[in-house]
């Protein structure tokens, strides 16, 4: 066996040239983060740090879609659960907050809106994102549906 074959020989599999480290969308499986990392390679899943790594990249993905406008769903459960978390986070403290700038006269709280209170544009991209999913029936939603 050759120096060059033994190099090779302790390449793990899932890294190996040879392999197919790739999952259906073209994404490397080999980067941490990605779904399918964790149980790639004779791996268990249960590592603590690809577990986090993944719950962030899904969070990150998340975002995105709800900045995008892209978090659709036509379940209706889903829609009523969007809802009441939208006007829970987003609508309520807005109307609060806003009602006490306007007239209470306390104009610096509006500072509040986004420093204090990362939840209200949250809350506010929520209820944007079932608006859309609603006037879009007929489109595409993150299932795939």
């Amino acid at each position: 066996m050759t120096e060059q074959e033994q190099d090779q020989a302790q390449i793990p599999a899932s890294l190996h040239p040879d392999s197919n480290a790739f999952d259906a969308d073209g994404h490397p499986m080999y980067l941490i983060g990605w779904p399918g990392y964790r149980t790639s390679g004779n791996k268990s899943g249960l590592g603590y740090l690809e577990t986090q790594a993944e719950w962030a990249h899904m969070q990150g993905l998340f975002f995105r879609w709800l900045v995008l406008g892209q978090f659709r769903t036509h379940n209706p459960f889903y829609l009523l659960g969007m809802t009441f978390i939208g006007i829970f986070y987003g609508g309520l403290p807005l109307v609060f907050v806003l009602y006490d700038a306007i007239i209470g006269g306390n104009w610096p709280i509006l500072i509040l809106l986004v420093v204090a209170f990362p939840g209200i544009p949250i809350g506010i991209l929520l209820l944007v994102n079932v608006v859309l999913s609603i006037v879009d029936w007929t489109g595409k939603t993150i299932t795939g549906d």
